[in-house]
């Protein structure tokens, strides 16, 4: 059953926008990251950039792009502020996203995740994501989550 988002929040489909992106991720991570090089080799993908908003201010966000070599969908970052967390709208975005890529024709979608992360990579296996890989990245234990969507009807 797909859910929607709490009417009392707002969902947009938005375009890259770097400033944007990096306030989203010292929201949710801290710290900010990615940078123009990183945005403009998406925005030359198929992507997808959701927000949702809280009045005027954002309070989670999902971001993914269409990797064509291997054939599947990135859900690369996104995020929560910790005062939404535990009101499903991580679980919606994940949702929404899946139903776009539906939509678009994508078979499966995948994301990776650190062990300092255990919320997304619960919320991954709720969702029907399964470890396809582990490894070791610069010490710390990276996994990699895999679902195939159905068919679209």
């Amino acid at each position: 059953m797909h859910r929607k988002i709490d009417m009392k929040y707002r969902l947009e489909l938005k375009p890259l926008d770097l400033s944007l992106l990096n306030k989203l991720e010292e929201m949710v991570f801290g710290e900010s990251r990615v940078n123009g090089e990183k945005l403009a080799l998406i925005a030359r993908k198929s992507f997808l950039f959701l927000i949702v908003y809280d009045g005027n201010r954002p309070i989670g966000f999902k971001l993914g792009y269409y990797i064509r070599d291997i054939q599947k969908f990135f859900s690369w970052l996104g995020g929560v502020d910790r005062q939404y967390r535990g009101q499903g709208i991580a679980t919606n975005l994940i949702e929404i996203q899946e139903k776009w890529c539906q939509e678009k024709g994508y078979k499966t979608v995948y994301f990776t995740s650190f062990e300092r992360f255990p919320e997304m990579i619960s919320l991954g296996q709720k969702q029907g994501y399964g470890c396809v890989k582990s490894a070791l990245d610069d010490g710390e234990m990276k996994y990699w989550f895999e679902k195939i969507l159905p068919e679209n009807d």
